[in-house]
């Protein structure tokens, strides 16, 4: 039973279409009154972290939308496994059609095409098996044509394209039902394989906007929030190194451009500077992928001056302690350099903690009393994962805990986010994680547990369905966000669970990246698409 509940007080960084991402496709219903968009996001992941895994069914990251063309409100919200690459409003029922799907990059061309009821809001997958869907027409009220993929790469063989075209002729399209249509429908080859193209479709999204005096300004992946003393919140996100909100306002204060993305940001002790951490994409050339080193930069927050900007050496992420020292972990080379930073921003001494990698290593926890990481152990560094501390400055690596605590299942545990805490029940460090299995991860096998410190033993665990993607405790209550768009309170003493509840933007879902306390009862949080939420905790009254 929940105690609590977070309402949604400010949506800062919101806009026109802000709930798609990346637009793909575009369409207008035959009136002229809506708008359909199909949108995309990026697997969401940087070279430090992964935040993707989620118990089956997994529905995916993508998102398709439709708006009403007079003040361009969301009116509904679909999310799909695979990118929208067709959209086709019915001509005379409330009906959207939606195709949806992908190349898989070795063998299969998967998608769905789902029809979306504009009275109900419900959404129907009427193929029987995943098929990509390229193109899509009604010819009349009862027939609808389609482009598909070929289901997989030996069918190019057969047909000399990966493009197949047919027409379904149904009079029941407002009873559909899930798999109803059972390909092929006498499907021939089309020589039109094209995709869809994102620069029409912002085209359109922008010319829209313009007409009705507002900026489209793109925005995803709020990787990291911070709350200030003032009641400022600082965000980073793709393209933002670190942006400024106001307490009170829908107003930016200041922000920090980057060609990349913002996705780690430190605020050093006295609230006067943040260091943050970006990253630009990958390029891929001649069969293999190249990255550019990470960028630290150092800023100012009562203005946003840039104070410094420090190109590495290589990809790194961030780690800090309760004190304001911090350091930087290779993420690229075997070895798993970490560089000591001193107080006057100066690289000192390094040490090796064996190979990093996204999935396994990421240990991201507030407040600790030192700089803590994960050390895998012998030659395979993703297992035996123990919490290690490295003293600054002396360098001595102090093996503390194996991140394992069940020794009788001896799993392989991924790392995660965390805080550390010093409550009535002693010093702990709460962190989130998930345990392997070949199959994916499986209901239960995401975790959030309280461990003593500095000995590890876990003194309560919380297990869910997906993965976490934030967490950050106050004197009392753990706050946890997961990538299915939940956001769960635990009581920090015994992990009791004080409040759990989908998190919901004007009706709409949003998955949630970033969380941090925000002072008394408030929370900030930053989600997939962008947008960064300021929210109130309220006791909810006692059930009669």
């Amino acid at each position: 039973m929940s105690v609590f509940e977070a309402r949604v007080d400010r949506v800062l960084g919101a806009g026109p279409f802000c709930e798609i991402g990346q637009p793909r496709v575009t369409t207008t219903s035959p009136d002229g009154a809506l708008i359909a968009v199909g949108g995309a996001f990026f697997r969401p992941q940087w070279h430090g972290r992964d935040v993707s895994r989620r118990s089956q069914p997994d529905p995916g990251w993508h998102r398709s939308a439709v708006y009403r063309t007079g003040d361009l409100t969301c009116l509904f919200q679909v999310t799909t496994r695979w990118p929208a690459n067709a959209l086709a409003f019915h001509p005379t029922l409330p009906l959207l059609a939606i195709g949806t799907g992908a190349y898989d990059g070795g063998w299969a061309y998967e998608g769905e095409l789902l029809l979306l009821d504009l009275s109900t809001g419900a959404t129907v997958s009427l193929l029987e098996h995943p098929r990509e869907v390229r193109r899509l027409t009604w010819q009349d009220p009862e027939t609808l044509a389609l482009v598909l993929a070929i289901p997989c790469d030996e069918d190019k063989k057969t047909f000399g394209t990966t493009a197949l075209a047919c027409t379904i002729r149904r009079d029941d399209w407002d009873r559909a039902t899930t798999g109803m249509l059972q390909m092929p429908y006498g499907e021939e080859p089309h020589a039109d394989e094209s995709r869809t193209d994102p620069a029409v479709a912002a085209a359109v999204i922008e010319q829209l906007c313009t007409q009705r005096g507002l900026a489209w300004t793109p925005r995803r992946e709020v990787w990291a929030v911070q709350a200030l003393a003032d009641g400022r919140v600082l965000a980073a996100l793709e393209r933002v190194a670190l942006e400024c909100w106001t307490p009170t306002s829908q107003d930016c204060a200041w922000r920090v451009p980057t060609d990349g993305t913002g996705c780690q940001v430190i605020v050093l002790p006295g609230g006067r500077t943040a260091l943050a951490l970006t990253q630009t994409t990958g390029s891929y050339h001649a069969g293999r992928w190249t990255y550019e080193p990470s960028v630290v930069v150092e800023i100012g927050l009562n203005d946003g001056a840039v104070r410094a900007t420090r190109q590495e050496a290589s990809r790194v992420v961030m780690v800090s302690r309760a004190d304001g020292r911090w350091a930087l972990r290779d993420t690229s080379a075997r070895a798993g350099r970490v560089t000591l930073v001193d107080p006057a921003g100066t690289h000192g001494r390094r040490v090796q903690l064996g190979r990093y990698d996204l999935f396994n290593h990421y240990f991201d926890i507030r407040y600790a009393p030192d700089l803590l990481l994960l050390q895998g152990l012998g030659d395979e560094p993703h297992q035996d994962k123990w919490v290690v501390a490295v003293d600054a400055p002396r360098t001595r690596v102090r093996r503390l805990f194996p991140l394992e605590w069940d020794s009788s299942r001896g799993g392989h545990l991924f790392g995660g986010c965390g805080a550390y805490l010093n409550d009535r029940a002693g010093p702990a460090v709460v962190h989130a994680g998930a345990v392997h299995d070949g199959a994916g991860l499986l209901p239960g096998n995401a975790f959030v547990a309280r461990r003593a410190y500095p000995t590890g033993e876990p003194q309560w665990v919380f297990t869910a369905e997906h993965q976490a993607t934030a967490l950050d405790v106050d004197g009392d209550f753990v706050y946890v966000a997961f990538n299915s768009g939940e956001l769960v309170i635990l009581r920090a003493e015994d992990g009791a669970v004080q409040g759990r509840q989908q998190l919901l933007v004007n009706g709409h879902r949003v998955v949630p990246l970033s969380l941090a306390c925000a002072g008394a009862n408030r929370l900030a949080i930053g989600t997939l698409d962008g947008r960064v939420l300021d929210c109130s905790m309220t006791a909810l009254p006692p059930p009669e």
